[in-house]
């Protein structure tokens, strides 16, 4: 997918900023207490809303990237094994991509 331009710049990336996350997750673990090794994988899934977009500046270039706010509100962990397919063929497309070049480079974006 085309990216829209922004204020006559190309806009290259989309990225997702989420807050909010540990408050929900936070009450769904006061519901039912659970200890998680550490290194350990945990599955969460967030229900968000959209609540603002950006434009930032793509580090040593002239094009944009697009930056979405999510504010999470639902959080709760599930056994990785409903969403296994899911996140395996997400798994095997960003792996594709990369060899494509098509994502960031690194340092872009790690912490959205």
């Amino acid at each position: 997918m085309t990216l829209k331009p922004f204020e006559n710049r190309d806009v290259v990336q989309a990225t997702i900023k989420v807050t909010n996350a540990g408050d929900g997750l936070s009450e769904a673990l006061a519901i039912e207490p659970v200890e998680y090794d550490v290194g350990e994988t945990i599955t969460v899934v967030l229900e968000t809303v959209c609540t603002g977009v950006a434009y930032v500046p793509v580090r040593d270039t002239d094009v944009l990237k697009r930056v979405h706010t999510l504010r999470a509100g639902l959080g709760t962990i599930i056994d990785a094994k409903v969403v296994a397919k899911v996140l395996d063929d997400h798994r095997k497309a960003l792996d594709e991509a990369r060899g494509r070049g098509q994502l960031p480079f690194e340092g872009e974006g790690d912490d959205e």
